[in-house]
């Protein structure tokens, strides 16, 4: 059936096929035409409409336009009749009952002249089916469709509060609370549903909750408008006070309660001790499935021991609230009582076992005074007790198996349900329910029903945030929204913004008695001394998630020992376990709230000494391991780990086992690496702060193209030195920033950090002078800018000495050798780099021998040694394949395509090519897809597709623009002279050939020493 909603965003169906109306004006359009159906809306009134006061010189046509966009899109199904053109405007033409919003007011009207509330109850419902979202009009924010909202709003308040009137008349006290309860404090100004939830609760017997929400509608009135409830909401007031059925009637049940028979007549009723269930109870249907399932097994013939479920998860998980909730939907099944037991004594300590038999036993009716005082005499005379009995017994907070043990019944008859922070895994015949975080869509209701729906539905993305910012955890989630429900004056965006800050979320977590802080120091205070050290040192450099074996410099112990700590406080659920990472190791983390607790309690019962001194025992742990993985990993990491100030090895076993594989273990580290410089930086650890961004780099250059830890860690690092005046320290940050900019292909920007670097060291430290004017001179060869490049590589060679570090020096020849190379000069290229491939073996830097080596190829292949280049080129690569270097391997692999196109293999070049150019995108980097793209269009030239070579040869060519280098785009300009000779322009071509020619004599490359090709031909 064809369809205009209003009901929430503005949408056109024709059954199951939506009209793709497209942006904000077309909808507009066709929302003013609706809402005004029927009548003919002139251009004038619609630009008005529209547009409000700010219409553009053009709104006449662009009306025009919209209209025709509409049409277009109703003609998609089948439509387009909808708006018809009436002189001096258009008309929407369509019957009322297919707008919904129309149908809504009809049905508003006839529930509410429907002679029997059964019919009127089942209309309005209906009625109330209609709407889609929060609001009518949702994402139009023209004042038309405000006013028209705000109508329509109006009566949808209406027909729910008529619903709930009806569904009082017919009995349902019971099931009007809940919606009545969410309606009263999304609208506390209205007073008809505040009496009608008056009414339902007096219904229900619950009298004083009945006169608490009439005291706080009084005081919104009065807080809010200055006045007292009306009199009608004064009357149904009175009648609660005085108990007046006439007025509020009679509640009657909506299903027959089983209640067990007496005894005997003086029978006294059973205890039911349970905790009143939570009326905004939301989901955990599979867990209230698990609850109820296990306890329904209670007196099963097979049986011969008590059914016990242990509901563990940490504080604030809503582990007492299930327990209940479960306990009064199985009430039926223990007809001689309920028993609850808070395990918890008042000043935090475990209650005695002693005192909670007493408990138990004085509530099954035995005489205090008869109560033996030793905790066996106690547990004996409690089994006598319940023995005969089926009663389920809530034991809540439980500290530990030995805590529970005596209270457990000694048969099939009973049922237990016990909670505790931690698993109670040795507890005998337990089943177990590790409760965790409720979904998005669970936390979300959770906040709408006690913030009030109106209040959440304003701004759906700030409440999202609430509910992530809080963890999902239900009671931080409940306080969230208590805040809320408690401010009517705040939209979700304001408490969202107040909790955003990590250092205050806990202060704002807090609203009447209940606290979130209370609860996590409950959890807290459960735990022996030693997990309480352990909680609180992994939760001080606030690491997002960790390995276990961080533990062990954080803690001063063996590895064992920390997986051990970690492990028992996972136990306690103070920790979750969220995977494996690529080294096999489990990860780990802690909640942002229980760790920024746990935070708290560590910088207020340990010392900054103390503290500063385990999180430099792991600095120093972290150290050792990155440059050891750097000198073992892919992308020549160790060439940029600047040497730390001091490390800390681990034992040999776990050593070997994280570093295995190099790169999987920098990918699960470097968050951690990134946390910890931020932490460094902030505490005053400044040496340490700047070495670990060092091995950050390593971590990035192991990674290929992550850069943005490099840079957020070089930031940090650098405020931290330039606070505590170390100037050699900023210079090597200085070097770092220099070195990313090189990998990020922004050469100019780079050459400035390596210069600030040289002016600031100096001559005071010679190499990281050298360093700064390597990788000036670095920037420069890539530029093409040979001569300058030359004599920087060379200052720098001369600055390291021949005492210097052997791989610097290798990669300073490397430099030469490759700009020697672009000269033309291929014996002088030969030499350095000859000299640079020594260095590199007596070094055993594989990764720098490989790059050598093709290197050494490129010279082969310029003198036209085909054959040499390709062995070299092969050699490259096993080495490059052997270092699970992909970089590598797709450069050497572009090279060896090159050698392939000059020995008239096109077809395996092309094929090689593409895969080069996946791993260059896939990699971020710009200067491969270039290169790569440059060569396929040799490729399709070579194989005599000009036109196939077009496009990768000018996408190439933008490419080198955009990097700024003038000689690579002058190569790929010279290629492109080829494919406009085949298109027959030849001038085109001409001043292509010019052009590239200029470039190659003006940066001295070594084209220019090759026969410059006839520039008029």
């Amino acid at each position: 059936m064809f369809e205009v909603r209003l009901l929430g965003p503005v949408e056109v169906w024709d059954g199951d096929r939506r009209a793709p109306l497209g942006g904000s004006r077309p909808l507009a359009v066709l929302a003013s035409l609706v809402v005004h159906l029927g009548e003919v809306v002139s251009t004038e009134r619609l630009v008005d409409l529209v547009w409000d006061e700010e219409a553009p010189a053009t709104a006449g046509a662009l009306v025009a336009t919209h209209v025709s966009a509409v049409r277009r899109a109703l003609a998609r199904v089948g439509t387009a009749e909808l708006i018809r053109t009436r002189p001096p405007g258009y008309v929407a033409d369509l019957p009322p009952d297919r707008v919904d919003a129309r149908r809504f007011e009809h049905l508003l009207a006839a529930g509410r002249s429907a002679g029997r509330p059964e019919e009127a109850a089942e209309v309005l419902a209906g009625a109330l089916g209609l709407w889609r979202g929060r609001e009518a009009l949702e994402g139009l924010g023209q004042s038309f469709a405000r006013i028209e909202a705000a109508r329509l709003a109006e009566l949808r308040l209406v027909a729910e509060e008529e619903s709930f009137g009806l569904a009082l008349e017919l009995g349902r006290a019971d099931d009007t609370i809940a919606p009545l309860l969410a309606h009263v404090a999304a609208h506390p100004l209205r007073e008809r549903p505040r009496g009608q939830l008056m009414t339902a609760l007096f219904r229900t017997g619950r009298v004083s909750d009945a006169l608490r929400v009439y005291q706080e509608g009084r005081a919104v009135l009065r807080d809010e408008l200055g006045i007292d409830p009306g009199p009608e909401l004064r009357a149904v007031h009175q009648a609660v006070l005085t108990h007046d059925t006439g007025v509020l009637g009679t509640g009657q049940p909506a299903r027959p309660v089983p209640v067990p028979a007496p005894r005997s007549r003086e029978a006294k009723p059973a205890p039911s001790h349970l905790p009143p269930d939570i009326a905004d109870f939301v989901g955990r249907a599979g867990q209230v499935k698990w609850a109820t399932g296990l306890l329904r097994g209670v007196g099963d013939p097979g049986r011969t021991a008590p059914p016990i479920g242990v509901i563990s998860g940490r504080s604030g998980m809503g582990k007492t609230a299930l327990a209940v909730h479960v306990g009064h939907r199985t009430a039926e099944l223990f007809p001689d009582g309920r028993l609850f037991v808070d395990l918890r004594a008042a000043d935090t300590t475990p209650l005695e076992p002693a005192d909670a038999l007493s408990r138990l036993l004085r509530a099954m009716g035995v005489d205090p005074d008869t109560l033996p005082s030793g905790v066996e005499e106690l547990t004996g005379l409690y089994r006598t007790h319940i023995g005969h009995r089926r009663v389920l017994v809530v034991l809540d907070n439980a500290a530990g198996e030995a805590h529970v043990r005596p209270l457990l019944p000694p048969g099939p008859g009973s049922a237990v349900l016990i909670t505790s922070r931690r698993r109670l895994v040795a507890l005998e015949g337990a089943a177990h329910l590790d409760l965790a975080v409720p979904d998005e869509a669970e936390a979300l209701d959770l906040l709408r029903r006690v913030a009030g729906e109106g209040r959440t539905g304003a701004e759906p993305e700030r409440a999202a945030e609430i509910v992530a910012l809080c963890g999902r955890l239900p009671l931080a989630v409940r306080i969230a929204g208590a805040r809320l429900a408690a401010r009517p004056h705040w939209a979700p965006g304001r408490l969202a913004g107040r909790l955003r800050d990590e250092r205050r979320r806990l202060n704002e977590l807090s609203a009447g008695d209940l606290e979130l802080r209370t609860s996590l120091e409950l959890g807290y205070a459960d735990l022996d001394p030693q997990e309480r050290r352990a909680l609180r040192r992994l939760a001080l450099l606030d690491l997002p998630d960790f390995a276990a074996w961080v533990a062990a410099p954080l803690l001063d112990i063996g590895t064992e020992e920390a997986e051990e700590a970690v492990e028992r406080l996972v136990d306690c659920h103070f920790i979750d376990v969220i995977g494996v990472d690529g080294t096999g190791l489990a990860r780990y983390r802690i909640q942002d709230l229980a760790r920024e607790h746990a935070r708290e309690r560590c910088l207020s019962e340990e010392s900054a000494e103390d503290r500063a001194a385990a999180v430099l025992r792991l600095v120093g742990c972290w150290l050792d391991l990155a440059r050891k993985a750097a000198a073992r990993g892919p992308g020549g990491a160790a060439r940029h780990f600047p040497e730390p100030a001091a490390v800390r090895p681990l034992d040999p076993e776990t050593e070997e086992a994280l570093l295995a594989r190099p790169a999987a273990w920098f990918a699960a580290e470097q968050a951690g690496l990134l946390a910890a410089v931020t932490h460094c930086a902030d505490h005053g650890m400044a040496r340490a702060a700047r070495d670990l961004a060092g091995a950050l780099i390593a971590s990035s250059a192991a990674l290929y193209n992550q850069f943005d830890a490099w840079s957020r860690s070089h930031t940090a690092a650098m405020a931290a030195v330039r606070r505590s005046g170390d100037v050699e320290g900023e210079a090597w940050l200085l070097n770092g920033l220099g070195q990313l900019r090189y990998e990020q292909d922004r050469f100019e920007e780079s050459y400035a950090y390596f210069a600030d670097a040289l002016r600031l060291f100096g001559e005071r430290v010679p190499q990281g002078a050298a360093v700064a004017l390597a990788g000036m001179g670095t920037a420069r060869r890539e530029q093409a800018r040979y001569t300058e490049a030359l004599e920087l590589l060379e200052a720098a060679l001369e600055r390291y000495g021949d005492e210097g570090e052997v791989g610097a020096r290798a990669r300073v020849l490397y430099g030469i050798g490759y700009v020697r190379r672009e000269q033309g000069r291929g014996a002088a290229a030969r030499e350095a780099l000859t000299r640079g491939l020594e260095l590199y073996r007596a070094a055993a830097d594989r990764h720098g021998e490989a790059l050598t080596v093709r290197s050494l190829a490129l010279c082969d292949r310029a003198e036209g040694r085909y054959a040499d280049a390709e062995r070299q080129l092969h050699e490259a690569l096993r080495i490059f394949t052997g270092l699970h270097d992909t970089f590598g391997a797709m450069y050497t692999e572009q090279s060896l395509a090159k050698v392939e196109l000059r020995t008239g293999r096109t077809e395996g070049a092309g094929r090689r090519l593409v895969r080069c150019l996946d791993v260059a995108r896939e990699r971020q980097d710009r200067f491969g897809e270039a290169l790569v793209l440059r060569t396929l269009g040799e490729q399709r030239l070579a194989a005599g597709d000009t036109d196939g070579a077009r496009a990768p040869l000018e996408h190439a060519a933008s490419l080198w623009a955009e990097l700024g280098l003038p000689l690579w785009r002058a190569r790929t300009v010279r290629d492109l002279a080829a494919v406009w000779t085949a298109d027959g322009d030849a001038e085109s071509a001409r001043a292509a050939r010019a052009e590239a020619l200029e470039v190659f004599r003006s940066v001295g490359a070594r084209e220019a020493r090759e026969r410059a090709e006839d520039a008029s031909s």
